[in-house]
Parts: structure tokens; sequence; C-alpha cells
């Protein structure tokens, strides 16, 4: 990991905990600025869609119109190109637009796959074309859209994963109806389209950079695997200001990296022992367990609070392979109040941190609730929360300010209940039920026969059971007070979603599925 700083001081210590093979750059942290006024979007965001680097995507936001602006760069145009979204990265039943000639003219055109990628026009042409031009770094298509069209083909582009689908055409198309998209073998690529209208601080002149970085590791064979180094800071080194972060990854292991925390150690560390290897190991030495304070953390996220609340800017989802949807809500006086972060369409292949949009302000009493989302339909056995990547997580890093002792929070549903769900339903299926002390919830969950009575229980255990609860301090010590069969925080409000513009106005577009005609460096 690299870390950017101004003369801070770290821990003389910290741990570094990562999958596999990997290191992070912590780069020191500037002060939240206020978002510039533009009176037009520019496209101040950038990415290849590509691995060739021949497509690539630049966009911006207006939120006061609810409107992205888009501009696709094409090193080299054939006959047509294809940028499209859907819900997982599929090329059926994804909101397409579309360039493309028939051979003498071109044409551009919102459009749509069906179930089996079968490609047709929109009844409701909501991409306009503003403009097309050509230079010597290729062909420039200049587009826009609102966020909601109201139109049930169409994507609805919210903050959160956006999966991009894109493919060139190589023939000229006489008729969109003989098009099918998943015979381009379309490529995928994940961003985060809405961004929040605050520019990047610029990094200090006098910034340096400090690399945290594992030793080689030969990776081993198991599925998965934490591995644990002790990174001893310079003697003598000044107090420094932590501006920035970023991974340093070995290139090849990009596919084989999943995520990577620094932990800074306590100063109850008197020495500095000494160990790079299995976060699991019996060698791994006990005063690694001083090194809990998460200092960076990056993926493929007395009173615990002062009385003035903390005030959260960013926030990194997490979960395993599993994961498809994540969202933590602020509930004050059993009420939802703010959304921290929502993604709808996470990827656990694109965990990033998200700035916020607006800072959400945390107070003593509030309640703090993640949720996600799971699909595990292709497995033939049940998933269990846990440290491997089969099996699951459901977590928010959240970065905030003041810097309190709080170091983690973290629930599950009580033992003791879940003992009581598996005596019920083996009573209920005519078997006896074992609680023996070398049974694992993960073989109680596998005897038993599935089906809507077993089901049904289940998900009214998790939502009405207590649940035991580990809120720690920065030391690993667990706060005081009482953590165990906790209730749930009830919700008697939950927020509402505003109303895009077009419900508002109850106006569709005009009902046109006819194409715009498109000519050389155009403006429309």
């Amino acid at each position: 990991m690299r870390l950017l700083n101004k003369d801070l001081r770290l821990q003389d210590v910290t741990l570094m905990y990562l999958t596999v093979l990997a290191t992070v750059v912590v780069l020191l942290v500037a002060s939240y600025q206020a978002p510039a006024v533009h009176s037009r979007p520019t496209l101040a965001y950038h990415i290849l869609l590509d691995p060739l680097g021949q497509l690539e995507l630049s966009w911006n936001i207006s939120y006061p119109t609810q409107e992205v602006y888009l501009e696709l760069k094409v090193k080299e145009l054939h006959h047509g190109i294809l940028l499209g979204m859907s819900d997982r990265g599929e090329p059926t039943n994804a909101d397409l637009v579309l360039l493309w000639d028939d051979g003498r003219k071109s044409y551009f055109g919102d459009a749509w796959s069906d179930n089996e990628g079968r490609v047709m026009l929109d009844t409701q042409q909501d991409y306009q074309l503003l403009e097309t031009h050509q230079s010597t770094e290729g062909f420039f298509l200049l587009f826009k859209r609102p966020f909601s069209t109201c139109d049930p083909h169409d994507y609805i582009i919210e903050e959160g994963t956006v999966h991009i689908i894109y493919a060139t055409l190589e023939r000229p198309i006489l008729s969109l109806h003989e098009l099918n998209i998943s015979s381009l073998q379309p490529g995928i690529q994940r961003v985060l389209l809405l961004r929040p209208d605050t520019p990047s601080p610029a990094l200090p002149r006098d910034v340096r950079t400090l690399e945290v970085l594992a030793p080689d590791v030969i990776i081993p064979t198991q599925e998965t695997t934490y591995w644990c180094h002790i990174y001893q800071l310079p003697p003598n080194m000044p107090k420094n200001h932590i501006v920035m972060y970023e991974s340093v990854i070995t290139p090849g292991n990009e596919a084989i990296v999943h995520h990577i925390e620094v932990f800074e150690c306590s100063p109850q560390m008197d020495t500095v022992p000494q160990f790079s290897g299995s976060c699991d190991s019996k060698m791994k030495p006990r005063k690694l367990n001083y090194c809990r304070h998460v200092l960076a953390a990056w993926a493929m996220g007395a009173e615990a609070l002062p009385a003035g609340g903390i005030h959260i800017f960013a926030s990194q989802l997490h979960t395993h392979l599993a994961g498809l949807g994540v969202r933590t809500v602020l509930v004050r006086g059993g009420r939802e109040v703010e959304v921290v972060q929502e993604d709808k369409h996470f990827s656990t292949h694109y965990q990033i941190i998200r700035v916020l949009r607006k800072m959400v302000t945390v107070l003593p009493g509030d309640a703090l609730l993640t949720k996600c989302k799971y699909n595990t339909e292709d497995r033939n056995k049940v998933t269990v929360g846990g440290f491997g990547i089969m099996e699951e997580m459901c977590v928010n890093y959240v970065h905030y300010y003041p810097r309190t002792q709080l170091e983690l929070c973290k629930s599950h549903v009580d033992t003791d209940y879940l003992q009581k769900y598996f005596s019920l339903i083996n009573r209920f299926q005519g078997r006896e039920s074992c609680s023996c002390p070398g049974t694992t919830v993960e073989e109680q969950f596998s005897s038993l026969t599935w089906d809507s009575f077993s089901g049904e229980v289940l998900n009214s255990l998790y939502l009405s059971s207590p649940i035991s609860m580990h809120c720690n301090q920065s030391t690993a010590v667990l706060f005081p007070g009482e953590w165990e069969k906790q209730e749930i925080p009830l919700v008697t409000a939950e927020l509402q979603r505003a109303p895009y513009p077009c419900e508002l106005s109850r106006r569709a577009s005009s009902q046109n599925d006819n194409p715009t005609e498109v000519r050389p460096d155009s403006n429309v």
C-alpha cells in the first residue's frame, strides 16, 4: 500500500492484513471542499472500456437537470459502436445506445435488447445526440440522457455500480432486426457514473510517498488466504498527515487479490515482533492482537461517539462473491433519515471507496443499519458468514471524522435462538435435534430439508430474533456494556425515494422509433 503524507506521527508499526499477495498505498487526507459551480457540465471523468484502449468513455453529471453527459471516443471506427447498461452486465434485457451504418448512411438511436439478445429500436428515444466529430485521435460521439426516463426498456441511472457493456460493429447493418448483441461478444466495464459534485483536492507540493509492501509470497493452493505482514516504520519518523492511499499490486496478480487492509498498532506494543505469514498460523505473535485500528482498506472498504457525533464523508461497501446489493441507512428515533450508501447493482469485482455527495452526521443514540442482498442459487451447499471467498460478509467501511476509539461494530443472530430454530425444524421434519459440541452451524444447516416452511421460519428468525453484537475499541478491547441478546433496532418509517422529473411531469418522451441520421463533424 502506498501512503502519501505530510509530516504525521503514525504508530511505530503497521500490520498489513490482505488476501494473498498485494500492497496498498496510503496518501495523506486533504480537507473536504465545497463543490464547484459550472454552467454546463464538463467531461470530468474518464475510463478506458476495453483492455486495448480502443474505446474511452468520458462523462459528467448535471444534478439540477438530472442528466448525464457521455462522450465515447473510438480510435478506429468501422461500421458502428454499441454501448449499453444492464443489471449485472448481461447482454440481454439491456438498455442500449447505438451508432451504426447501412453502407450508405450512419444512424444514432436509443435501443434495447430482449431476453434473447435481439436488438430493437426504442419507441421512446431518450438518448439525445449532441455532437460528432473526427480528429487524429479518433471518432467522438457526444450525447446525453436523463437519470430516469420512465421508459420500461431504459436503465435507471442511480448511485452505485453501473455495469457498462460495449461492442463494435464490423459490418454494415441493413436492419437492426438482424442484430443480436450476444453474437457480438460484448465486453463489460464497471463504473460509478454518478459522482459527488465536489472537485478532488490537489495534493500538497510537499507530499511524500510511503510504500508499505509485503515481501514476495508464494500463493498457497487453498481457496482463500489471509496473509499478515508486520511493517515497521522508519525510526524517528516525524508526525505526518495522510491525505491519500492507493493499492500497489504485483502485475499479474490483479485477479487474485481480493482486498487489503493496513492496521495501526497500539502504543501498548513495547516491542515489535517480526512476522510474515498466514494470519491463522499458530506461529503468529499474540502481540498482533494490538494491531486492530484500520488505517487503510482497499478492495476489488468510555463513549463510542463524541457528543457532537461523527461525520461520514466516504464509505466502502464489501461482500464476497454472492453479493448483489448493499445498503447502509441512518436510523434516528426509529425513522430512516438518510441513506449513507446504496448500491443496487453491487459487484464484488468493483469495490471502491465512494465519496459521499453529502456528508452524513451520526449522533449518539443513532443506528447504522447495513443490509445485503445475495444470490446463491448456483450453489449446492449452504453459504454461511466467514472469511472464505465462498462464505459471506456484509460490511461497510465508513470514513469519518473526528477520530474516536470505536474501531468496529459487528453483529450476528443470537446463537441460542439459532439453535432453537434448528430444534424446531428438526422436530417438524421428524428428526432428532443434535446440539453436539462438535457440530458446526454449516453442518446443521446442511442437514435440514429445505422447503417453504423452513425458509419462512428462518427469514422470520433473522428479522425478529435478538442479535449478538461486538463493538471494539482500537485496542481490540470490547467497549463496556451489555452486548448479548440485543434487540434489532426498530424502524417504524422507511425513506421514500424522491420522484424523478419524468414522474412529476407525467409526460413521456415523444413516441418515435426513428433513429437520428449522423453526419461527420455535426452539432445536433
